[in-house]
């Protein structure tokens, strides 16, 4: 039985995490700013490095 409830809590962080990076990857790729956005983050460097390569075919 604990190692259920542990499993689930596991489950429930993986979980979150996934949904925060797939908020983050959504915001970059319409062109909005993340909460890191002073620099340029290795996301912003993924969507523009994208963008060229697409410009360039």
């Amino acid at each position: 039985m604990q190692l259920l409830l542990n499993l689930l809590i596991i489950l429930a962080i993986i979980s979150w995490a996934v949904v925060i990076i797939i908020r983050t990857f959504r915001k970059v790729k319409v062109g909005g700013k993340c909460a890191a956005c002073d620099y340029d983050c290795a996301v912003k460097k993924l969507k523009d490095q994208h963008g060229r390569h697409l410009l360039q075919h």
